[in-house]
């Protein structure tokens, strides 16, 4: 018998049938009739065992594999897409991948779908068809080529971790950090979480890994807002204990979104917490140089929740302005607050206007959308339901992000 093993993959029996996880979120199935094919079979250890030569069961397993992770699913039971080389290129769509605005921080998007439903949402979840995960090696790849051309004008790198939903849903994310940390150039490493799946074991895992700063999305401060906020059951004292724990092992900002009318007196409770928090990160050597906690003004989407009406940049920079004043903190920031810097861009294979040849690949995140390739950046395509080989209008290029009509 060959044992066939998975570092992603775990094999469940499923009423006779194989059930196979697949980092840890997502997952298809394999009948016992596909399976009998192969040969005589049983799941051991998380594992798959097949009879015959290890050579010829692993070939024909993989042959089988690529045509079940073309059926993936994440648990939210939305179709799930896996992004790896050769597939689809990592630049070019907001969903995933590698996006560069034109600085010294190079935003990392490994996953889609979140454990929360918050009322505010730049991505309504209920509007998502399908989700994506990118495959870890990939990215790191990907990720040093683009540091490699950054490194010729600034001295430094941020890899920030962020997603249209919750990356500590990503398995491998440990790895990822560890991998990235390795990167001539990355001196820090940041994440955006809402933090209700990190446990102490799983903060001391990334830190130790190389993760820098903790970006904590906190946006009530007592249990019942944060329900409403959130949609969810809340672990509202959970997220303050890891919050306070992070503090004590390395940096940490408390980002929160400004809903007018709902969680204005929260924000003043949640500026006094990060004082706490810095009272507890100042102990430690060296100090944190980046702010504390930073109040985002909500933002209205074409695809987003909208609980409330988008306050105008006059009324929120007063709003600030006077609890800066109330608690001596600096709470507009800009970009020397974060050191960042402009550095070397990717060159744009392709501008707005332009006509271009592309090849539709797979579907995108919304019903009736498609994802193309060309010229190694990934093109979103919406209000189409082609196959093949396309001619596609731009209708956006900044940040090398592309969007097109059909021609």
């Amino acid at each position: 018998m060959a044992k066939l093993g998975f570092q992603d993959i775990k094999f469940h029996k499923d009423n006779g049938d194989v059930k196979c996880i697949f980092l840890n979120n997502f997952y298809f199935d394999i009948s016992k009739d596909e399976l009998n094919r192969l040969g005589r079979w049983k799941v051991t250890d998380n594992a798959l065992e097949i009879e015959g030569k290890e050579n010829i069961a692993r070939r024909n397993f993989n042959h089988l594999l690529e045509i079940k992770l073309q059926k993936l699913k994440s648990f939210q039971n939305k179709k799930a897409i896996f992004i790896h080389k050769g597939f689809l290129p990592l630049i070019g769509s907001l969903y995933f991948g590698i996006i560069d605005r034109n600085t010294n921080i190079i935003e990392i998007r490994p996953i889609t779908g979140c454990n929360l439903n918050c009322i505010f949402c730049s991505v309504d979840m209920s509007k998502r068809a399908n989700d994506f995960v990118v495959q870890k090696d990939y990215i790191v790849e990907e990720f040093k080529k683009l540091a490699e051309l950054k490194l010729k004008t600034v001295d430094s790198i941020e890899a920030h971790i962020n997603a249209q939903g919750e990356p500590l849903l990503y398995s491998p994310l440990a790895d990822l950090i560890k991998d990235i940390s390795k990167i001539k150039g990355v001196k820090t490493i940041s994440i955006d979480t809402n933090g209700c799946l990190l446990t102490k074991e799983k903060i001391d895992e990334i830190v130790s890994a190389g993760l820098t700063r903790f970006n904590v999305s906190l946006n009530a401060f007592s249990k019942e807002t944060a329900n409403k906020v959130s949609a969810t059951n809340y672990p509202f004292e959970h997220v303050l204990e890891m919050c306070r724990y992070i503090a004590g092992k390395c940096d940490i900002l408390i980002a929160s979104v400004w809903l007018h009318g709902i969680n204005d007196n929260d924000l003043e409770n949640i500026l006094q917490f990060s004082l706490e928090l810095k009272e507890i990160r100042n102990k430690r050597k060296p100090e944190q140089k980046t702010p504390f906690i930073g109040i985002q003004n909500f933002l209205e989407y074409q695809f987003g929740k909208k609980p409330v009406r988008q306050q105008n940049w006059k009324n929120f920079f007063l709003f600030l302005k006077k609890l800066e004043e109330k608690y001596n903190t600096k709470l507009i920031l800009g970009k020397d607050d974060f050191t960042i810097k402009e550095a070397n861009v990717l060159k744009k294979p392709f501008k707005k206007g332009q006509r271009v040849e592309a090849e539709i690949v797979c579907d995108g995140m919304f019903e009736n959308e498609k994802l193309a390739k060309a010229d190694e950046r990934t093109i979103v395509i919406p209000k189409c339901k082609k196959s093949g080989k396309i001619r596609v209008k731009i209708t956006r290029d900044k940040y090398n992000v592309f969007y097109g009509l059909i021609a």
